[in-house]
């Protein structure tokens, strides 16, 4: 008996527990803001319209970010002189081109987002909508913050 119960306890902690699916972005604003069908409906357009912003890579990164979905072959290059570097590993290239893409994707990321909010105004009551902009608010003070290198 002491054994089967043992067995059973081992069992149980070598078990992975399941992860919850991550909530749909629309299903969560419904929930946390008290929208009503009809908003809920309107919305789902709208997340569904700029859906690419919202958009998660396979680790939770954004496409193509740092973290997020399959690189090119061949980006990550090793250093052109032969040497190893300090790690062994291979150089990381620069995010800028010389060419100022990063500034502009920036820049048209704002204007999309500028975009959806004033399109979610519309949608929401103005309770909800600066429940929304306190929560965005917060989330950006909590965002950890990236180093700038010089």
């Amino acid at each position: 008996m002491a054994m089967v119960v043992a067995l059973t306890t081992a069992n149980a902690q070598t078990e992975k527990p399941q992860r919850q699916p991550r909530m749909d972005r629309t299903e969560m604003m419904v929930k946390e803001y008290g929208l009503n069908a009809d908003q809920a409906a309107k919305l789902k357009k709208l997340n569904e319209k700029y859906a690419d912003m919202f958009q998660r890579g396979p680790r939770g990164g954004r496409p193509g970010g740092p973290r997020g979905g399959a690189r090119p072959q061949g980006q990550m290059q090793p250093p052109a002189d032969g040497q190893s570097g300090a790690s062994g590993q291979a150089q990381r290239p620069p995010r800028q081109d010389g060419n100022g893409n990063h500034q502009k994707r920036m820049e048209e990321n704002r204007q999309k987002m500028d975009q959806y909010n004033k399109e979610l105004q519309g949608i929401m009551t103005s309770a909800q909508y600066q429940a929304y902009q306190k929560k965005m608010e917060e989330m950006r003070k909590n965002r950890p913050q990236r180093k700038k290198k010089n």
